[in-house]
């Protein structure tokens, strides 16, 4: 059996969130290190608390690295169009399922808070669009 190396390149560069208004994942830098995809995350923090969230907001995060497994969308394709990553993002454990279709960058994000149990489980999607200028490594 061939073993197939999946290219992540085209998924580097700067990805913007397209609710700007929006609590979570504000922008997703994808670098290209080696063969791997790392995802610097920032997140945009709501300054006030909802009514009734039990404990602190979750701060936003800023610089959080995840690195990503790049994926193909066929056995034999050799681009990546989509990724999984998976570790800590502030005191918050996340899984990011993100998949590139005309352009768009949509990610899943799936959230736990190991350390409050207090705190709700979170999935929420948001879509993204590339940056201006966004240098593509």
């Amino acid at each position: 059996m061939t073993v197939h190396a999946v290219d992540p390149a085209p998924l580097a560069g700067g990805w913007v969130n397209f609710d700007t208004g929006a609590t979570g994942i504000e922008l997703v830098e994808a670098a290209v290190d080696g063969s791997r995809l790392m995802l610097r995350i920032t997140e945009r923090g709501d300054p006030t608390p909802a009514r009734g969230t039990p404990g602190p907001p979750a701060l936003p995060v800023t610089g959080a690295l995840l690195p990503a497994v790049p994926l193909a969308d066929d056995i034999d394709a050799s681009e990546a169009v989509a990724f999984l990553a998976e570790g800590p993002l502030g005191s918050r454990q996340v899984i990011l399922v993100g998949y590139v279709n005309r352009g768009l960058l949509t990610i899943d994000v799936h959230t736990v808070h190991p350390t409050d149990a207090r705190a709700p489980n979170v999935m929420y999607r948001a879509h993204f669009y590339r940056s201006e200028g966004a240098i593509r490594t």
